[in-house]
């Protein structure tokens, strides 16, 4: 009995045993490991995966991001992966291991910001364009619309007026222009508001991202504010995990970049000696005496003159430094940066400086509620070049006197040219400003699927134009002073109702339902104050209260209001068939009582080919999505009160005594003033092949505008000058194309080469009926002509210049039926081609008629046939390179270099100006007609004409990112110093300082011509 219940007991403690040896000897075979899986800010993954190589051994990561297992003795390698991220193999070690991956590009569905959300990429249906902000960044400037030149293809940077002068601002224009006398210029939206005005006080180093709502399906979520385009511009932001701290700093030098040379003192002197002579009649040349000064006598026979350039021009640089703080935890998110930038301009007193503050916070409450916060703080400061022309003044004189102080007149005679350098003493013209943008963004996530969010902004901007001209100044020495202050104050507020639905019914039926209630009140005050004659000058426009001659104040206040509605609906459709339709009404106070409100619809859908049974195993093809849409969006003129009956200040004498009353404003009101409206189709083709090789897309448009917003002459009778109206069509039609090729993708080496390509064409289709019901099809006065784009050059046609033995008698020009006949038609005259006729009924011909009448000027268009960029971008290990080129074909503009007295043009020999090759006796070119002292060669204009287009090397970019061993040892995650030259080479037959802006005129005080620069670049970035 006892030996049979032992038995069992025997057996059971046999076993027990051998378990526990088994677990001994199992427990001896293997190995714990531990560690954490983090992405590249440091932040936990949860869910990766952790797998021994070889093995089906594995874990996940906790919420924390940390994990735990055991390995076999002898495993050596660990394989961590993670959706979105690249598969990473690290060595086992001793001790915890701290596991980094890296996001995937190819794996990542890129989220696109689409205004009021967020889309993937993949799922867009308009067309939207991303801009890569890192290719952007590497201009040194702090016009953030400079940046982003060339790097969107429909997009155009107008550099006109002051733009580059420091601290100056561009305009971008989309597409071609839209309206002619109506508001073309794009919206800016940053971080969902939308802004009234430009986004000066945006740092570029903050930009965590820009796109371009380019069809009015995208643009139709703005309704009549985004009818020319829109900017979306998203600020960085603070992400949870450990506190990243980066900087940004760089130093540039800039020179002047310039194609033409001027006369030096020999050359104008001999220019001024062929303008005196052609007006000799034995054609003999005058007596030095009668035509050049004592001082310039002695300049010419000494061979002593003054080189402009030198003596004004100078090299600018810019200092920039940035410095940003991010960080956050689950419930509170905060991003800070402090921004300082300065740059002193190669125009003496020609400087800005901007210090900037941003703060970006994003605070959870619940899991119900949240609230972000943005605070936006510019001071900038800026010294606008006074009136400086190097080119025109007489390289004859002296600049300075024997004791070296400046001379008034370098010629040595009073009332001659004033010394530039001066004037440049005796002027001064500053302005500060101050920007406040302030957002506050409630957050109500009601349920699963349903938001709420309410979009409160208020922005504030202040700025002082102080100018003095002194009584040794050119402008203020009749005067015995000048000061200008010129204060001004833009305050914008809007409100924003945001409810958005978003549900997955299942896999293949997602809805999108947007609603946006929105009011906005823009509000713009302007004080402008001229003193005249001041006793004491030493307080500059800061005396501006003690002069003692005429007084000038002026008052300029206006106020705008709108109110808009939105409903977006989006629906994917088994992820092939993707729909949107959105439709906005708008009113605005700008309008007439009877048209402030407009409707404002658009559609869109596109079909993911790439999705279909018939291409899904097409391994060729990873993208293929054929995108249309349709929408009709309105603009409006831009300018208050054009509806209304205005009046303006007027002062007047009566009975010998001074009253202060009011006379009507000069714009005849129109009561009947509304929207113009433009309706764009667009077809978009977006791909992406052989594994990404190849990718891109391609655009087709046309952009129809109607009820036209243009503006009309009356009779001086009525009192007035003019009036707006609404009449006629225009059309902008193009094609933009996007490719980027990643030719090579290994570990150690990328190369990829993309391009930008656009061509634009616009037209003016029809104007109005005369009151008998015919067509008008051009207006002289405000340069409407029916089939030729908005702001078409219409002149006569150069055709040389008139040389000996040829028949003048019988010259067109020559003709007393001509329009400006010259019976004196002599060598050295401008040619003009006659090109057209009429017949006994006015009608044109076509036909050369012999005689040169206004039928004869042809038209010339100032939009280019095509615009783009190319450029390609190489990575070896630490090492990056970035070259860029950017080319403008077939656009023409007017040179003032070559026809304006104020710039030297008229060969006068009276101001210098640019060399050219003109006509004499002795030198019968054909380029250039022949000085002449006492007038304006008849039709210089026509030579003006000049083809502006160019290519130029943009940007050249070499970077190098310190590796991760040295950078650790620094207790640094990252280090990346580069240099980047800009603007390096340009290829252009225009005579200029740059192509794409004219010089101003040299007796004018307006902010314009700038001379473009060559800049070279030394930065470097830091990620503690």
């Amino acid at each position: 009995m006892i030996t049979k219940l032992f038995n069992p007991r025997k057996k059971l403690l046999w076993l027990l045993l051998n378990i526990f040896s088994a677990v001994v000897i199992y427990s001896q075979d293997r190995q714990k490991i531990t560690g954490s899986v983090l992405d590249q800010d440091g932040i936990p993954l949860a869910g990766a995966s952790i797998v021994v190589k070889g093995t089906t051994q594995g874990t996940s990561t906790d919420f924390d991001g940390n994990f735990s297992l055991n390995a076999p003795q002898g495993a050596t390698t660990l394989i961590a992966s993670y959706i979105g991220y690249a598969t990473t193999e690290v060595p086992i070690s001793n001790g915890p291991i701290t596991i980094t991956l890296q996001e995937d590009s190819s794996q990542l569905e890129e989220v696109v910001v689409v205004g009021y959300g967020t889309q993937n990429k993949s799922d867009v249906v308009n067309a939207v364009a991303v801009t890569d902000v890192e290719k952007a960044l590497l201009t040194p400037t702090s016009d953030v619309n400079e940046m982003l030149r060339g790097r969107i293809a429909g997009l155009q940077v107008d550099v006109g007026g002051g733009t580059l002068r420091p601290g100056g601002t561009s305009d971008i224009i989309f597409r071609g222009q839209g309206s002619i006398e109506g508001s073309v210029s794009a919206i800016y939206v940053v971080d969902g508001i939308i802004r009234d005005g430009g986004i000066e006080d945006i740092d570029s180093d903050d930009i965590e991202s820009v796109e371009f709502l380019k069809d009015a399906s995208a643009q139709a979520i703005y309704g009549s504010r985004g009818a020319n385009g829109v900017v979306l511009i998203t600020t960085k932001r603070g992400k949870s995990g450990k506190v990243s701290v980066n900087y940004h700093g760089f130093v540039s030098s800039k020179t002047m970049e310039r194609n033409f040379d001027v006369y030096n003192g020999q050359e104008f002197a001999q220019l001024r000696r062929e303008a005196a002579r052609s007006n000799i009649a034995d054609g003999s040349y005058p007596n030095e005496e009668d035509i050049f000064s004592e001082l310039e006598l002695a300049s010419i026979a000494n061979n002593e003159f003054i080189d402009w350039e030198d003596e004004l021009v100078k090299n600018g640089y810019v200092n920039s430094h940035a410095v940003s703080v991010s960080g956050g935890s689950e419930f509170t998110k905060v991003f800070g940066s402090v921004n300082y930038f300065k740059e002193e301009g190669i125009i003496p007193t020609s400087s800005y400086t901007r210090k900037t503050l941003r703060l970006n916070v994003d605070q959870k409450i619940s899991d119900k509620f949240s609230v972000n916060f943005d605070l936006n703080i510019l001071n900038d400061d800026t010294e606008r070049a006074a009136n400086v022309n190097v080119i025109t003044t007489s390289p004859l004189g002296r600049a300075y006197d024997e004791d070296g102080n400046l001379t008034q007149f370098p010629s040595g005679e009073e009332l001659s040219a004033v010394n530039p350098i001066w004037n440049l003493r005796e002027q001064d013209n500053d302005e500060k400003g101050n920007d406040y943008v302030i957002n506050v963004t409630p957050i109500w996530q009601i349920t699963k699927d349903l938001q709420y969010q309410l979009k409160t902004n208020l922005t504030r901007r202040t700025s002082e134009r102080g100018q003095y001209q002194s009584s040794l100044s050119s402008a203020g020495d009749d005067v015995n002073g000048i000061a200008r202050i010129d204060n001004r104050l833009t305050e914008s507020y809007l409100i924003e109702n945001i409810l958005t639905y978003d549900k997955a019914f299942n896999e293949n039926n997602k809805l999108n339902l947007t609603l946006v209630q929105s009011s906005q009140e823009n509000k713009y005050s302007r004080t402008f104050t001229e003193g005249q004659g001041f006793s004491n000058e030493s307080l500059g426009y800061d005396g501006i209260s003690n002069a003692v001659g005429n007084v000038t104040v002026e008052r300029d206040k206006n106020q705008q209001r709108l109110a808009s509605f939105m409903a977006r609906a989006r629906y994917n459709l088994n992820n092939k068939y993707l729909l949107t339709a959105t439709a906005r009404a708008d009113g605005a106070s700008v309008n007439s009582q009877d048209n402030k409100w407009s409707f404002n619809p658009a559609a869109s859908a596109a079909w993911k080919l790439h999705n279909e049974n018939f291409l899904r195993d097409v391994n060729a093809v990873q993208e293929l999505k054929l995108r249309a849409s349709y929408g009709s969006l309105v603009n409006d003129l831009g300018r208050a009160y054009t509806s209304l009956f205005t009046a303006d200040g007027q002062n007047y004498t009566f009975d010998r005594e001074s009253f202060s009353g009011y006379s009507p404003s000069v714009i005849l009101p129109n009561t009947d003033l509304k929207f113009e409206r433009i309706t764009t189709l667009n077809l978009g083709l977006d791909f992406s092949l052989f594994n990404t090789f190849l990718t891109g897309n391609v655009d087709y448009y046309d952009a129809r505008t109607t009820d036209l917003l243009l503006r009309r002459g009356v009779p001086s009778i009525t009192g007035y000058q003019y009036t707006f109206f609404n009449a006629g069509e225009l059309q902008n039609t193009g094609v933009e194309l996007n490719l980027t090729a990643n030719i090579i993708t290994t570990d150690n080496f990328k190369w990829s080469v993309s391009t930008n390509w656009s061509r634009n064409k616009n037209k003016l289709l029809e104007l109005y009926n005369d009151g008998d019901g015919n067509p008008i099809i051009a207006d002289d006065t405000y340069g409407y002509y029916v089939g030729q784009p908005v702001g078409v050059i219409y002149q006569y046609e150069f055709d040389g210049i008139w040389q000996e033995g040829e028949d003048f008698a019988n010259a067109p020009q020559a003709n007393p039926e001509s329009a400006l006949p010259q019976e004196n038609l002599r060598p050295g005259d401008i040619k003009i081609k006659d090109t057209n006729g009429v017949d006994e009924n006015g009608n044109e011909t076509g036909i050369p008629d012999g005689k040169i009448t206004p039928e004869d000027r042809v038209f010339k268009s100032p939009n280019p046939d095509w615009f783009g960029s190319l450029s390609t971008s190489l990575a070896y290990k630490g090492f990056d390179l970035f070259v860029d080129f950017y080319a403008v074909e077939g656009t023409t503009k007017v040179n003032p270099f070559l026809s304006d007295f104020n710039n030297g043009g008229t060969l006068s020999g009276k101001l210098n100006g640019v060399k050219v090759d003109y006509y004499t006796p002795e030198n019968p070119s054909t380029s250039f007609p022949r000085p002449n002292y006492d007038t304006t060669p008849l039709y210089l204009n026509s030579l003006a004409v000049r083809d502006a287009s160019y290519v130029r090397l943009r940007t050249v970019s070499l970077g190098y990112t310190l590796p991760d061993a040295i950078t650790s040892d620094l207790s640094l995650e990252q280090i990346r110093f580069y240099v980047t030259g800009t603007n390096l080479f340009t290829d252009t037959d225009y005579i200029g300082y740059s192509p794409e802006v004219n010089i101003r005129s040299t007796f004018s005080n307006a902010d314009t011509g700038y001379p473009d620069a060559r800049s070279f670049t030394f930065g470097v970035r830091v990620k503690f």
